[in-house]
């Protein structure tokens, strides 16, 4: 006796489609009204999907294939299917800036607004217009998110800022329903920043002692102005002509610090060094396999994602997109830890060149466009707006 596909018992399709990618579950929803009717179930349960592989979207997308993005569509590129999608913006009528990405959500900067804005679900949250420091604007340089605003409860938003004429960074964050923002004091220039376990933590170096430092930051416990606790201290000596970047990024359980070395002049990676933090012992641990993990690295965010569940995604490799415009050094690599080897990572144009801002190292000049990793999450907000 045959058996109609809409006739799979509820619970066994509920299992069956939480295991597919984003782009497969909004395929499975045109199938009938029962499958849509349980996709819609898995929507309102995030929790109980499994991890989606990233996808690239650039920080800003003013052209796109050379002509001007008059449509207003976001450009990502799906790194399990190998194509690229065209998302709208129902925010605004302009795109914004891509300053982060976090669960889900992209942090989008335009000129004085911010915005939290999942592009699959088309929810956004606008939050407090960009901060000043002496009455100076500042431009937003990279921005985290706590925890996925899609179950209603509290959250908090960290954006680093840079002010072109004060040559100086500064770190802000905002609560859920804050209306301003409040300045996190102490720590100077940062590498990267990221929550872990309900705190922030941050990379620095002091080229004075020629250290990098980690250091925690308590935005629940404060009552005034938070400020740094340092965890761990590392030796940050490097050669004449090497560039030295962090990055920072959390599993459920650990913290993981990740340093890349570059021949500025050579532009090649001389080396790559993976550390496990442990912010009790406030002792770092190196680590030559990641296990069922595999990262992704970019300025703007770092992901670490379970492999346990996707097996289109290898474990143990690392994903990194540089774009260092002060020394035109930009390239996406895959690293595997396990043979030390590095192969290109082959990417369509996902946007053409435009012009940046002028450096203090370099002219103006036109490059690639900053990508940034993106988690996507199907997940409805507990209170759509």
């Amino acid at each position: 006796m045959s058996t109609s596909w809409s006739e799979i018992p509820t619970d066994l399709l509920y299992s069956l489609l939480s295991k597919l990618s984003i782009p497969d579950l909004f395929r499975s929803a045109a199938v009938c009204s029962n499958w849509s009717a349980v996709v819609d179930k898995l929507r309102r349960s995030p929790g109980d999907q499994r991890p989606q592989i990233p996808w690239l979207v650039p920080e800003g997308q003013f052209l796109i294939d050379g002509d001007c993005n008059s449509q207003n569509n976001y450009n990502f590129f799906s790194l399990s299917e190998g194509r690229v999608y065209d998302i709208p913006s129902p925010a605004t009528r302009l795109l914004k800036t891509v300053a982060g990405s976090s669960h889900g959500w992209l942090i989008t900067v335009r000129k004085v607004s911010v915005q939290l804005l999942n592009p699959i679900t088309q929810v956004h949250i606008n939050l407090p217009s960009t901060p000043t420091v002496g009455g100076r604007h500042l431009e937003a340089v990279k921005a985290v998110l706590s925890s996925d605003p899609s179950g209603g409860g509290d959250y908090s938003v960290v954006l680093e800022f840079y002010s072109c004429s004060m040559r100086k960074k500064f770190l802000f964050f905002v609560n859920a329903g804050d209306e301003k923002w409040t300045m996190i004091t102490g720590g100077g220039y940062h590498d990267d920043i990221v929550f872990h376990k309900g705190k922030l933590y941050a990379v620095t170096r002091c080229e004075e002692h020629a250290k990098v430092m980690v250091a925690a930051y308590d935005l629940i416990k404060m009552d005034s102005t938070p400020t740094w606790t340092p965890v761990v201290a590392l030796s940050d000596f490097i050669w004449a002509f090497d560039v030295v970047s962090y990055f920072l990024c959390t599993s459920s359980d650990d913290l993981l610090l990740t340093r890349i070395i570059m021949n500025e002049l050579e532009n090649y990676i001389n080396k790559l060094e993976v550390w496990k933090v442990d912010t009790e012992k406030c002792v770092v641990n190196t680590m030559n396999n990641l296990g069922e993990y595999t990262l992704f690295l970019s300025a703007a965010s770092s992901l670490c994602i379970d492999t346990s569940s996707l097996p289109d995604l290898k474990s143990n490799f690392i994903y990194i997109s540089i774009d260092l415009y002060d020394i035109g050094i930009s390239d996406n690599l895959i690293y595997s830890m396990e043979d030390e080897t590095f192969t290109s990572l082959s990417l369509p144009p996902l946007s053409s060149p435009r012009r940046l801002r002028r450096s203090a190292l370099s002219s103006t000049k036109l490059q690639r466009p900053v990508l940034v990793w993106f988690a996507p999450s199907i997940g409805l907000h507990a209170d759509p707006m």
